[in-house]
């Protein structure tokens, strides 16, 4: 199902490595309880790291795509996105399976044509889109009003949704870069 990429210098693990020692440390994790920001930004941190990883290191096929983008999903449905955001346990769970979520899907990547890559970042962009908006809205179901035992209100969510549109700009534009240097017209 997926293959290691033997060629491959250790250069690519730099920012990954980054990526996830930003996150996965005392001050942010506990900062991510209190923080809907922090939290949002966690989960773009270690797919994305994930993906970097998968990407450089591994050859997958479509099956480690769909099972990759399974947890990017599950832990955005408001009940295990509450959980994960409030007890040490889901976390660890949320950020371990985003992080071997994005390898196996990032391992797929450079076996996907131009189409298949474009579909991938319009379906991602849809799915962020739609739960940015939730976040921009203050959806309750994203908060302490619908689950008492989160540490945020669904008036601090606003700014995580701005926050994802900034991410997803960001994306955008860099894969937009890729793809105009892979068509030599830069």
């Amino acid at each position: 199902m997926i293959k290691l990429n033997h060629n491959v210098s250790k250069k690519p693990l730099i920012i990954p490595l980054i990526f996830i020692l930003a996150f996965v440390n005392p001050y942010v994790e506990i900062l991510q309880f209190t923080n809907p920001i922090a939290y949002m930004l966690d989960h773009y941190a270690l797919y994305a790291a994930g993906l970097i990883i998968g990407y450089k290191y591994f050859r997958g096929s479509f099956w480690s795509l769909l099972i990759g983008v399974i947890p990017a999903g599950f832990w955005h449905i408001p009940l295990f996105f509450a959980l994960a955001a409030s007890f040490w346990q889901y976390r660890f769970l949320c950020e371990a399976t985003l992080l071997v979520g994005g390898i196996l899907a990032g391992s797929f990547i450079p076996k996907m044509s131009l189409a298949q890559k474009l579909a991938g970042l319009a379906v991602y962009m849809l799915a962020d889109s739609i739960l940015s908006i939730f976040f921009v809205l203050g959806y309750p179901q994203y908060s302490d009003i619908d689950y008492p035992f989160l540490g945020w209100s669904n008036t601090e969510l606003p700014p995580v949704g701005i926050a994802m549109f900034l991410v997803m700009n960001i994306v955008l534009i860099y894969s937009i870069y890729k793809l105009m240097r892979n068509i030599q017209l830069f």
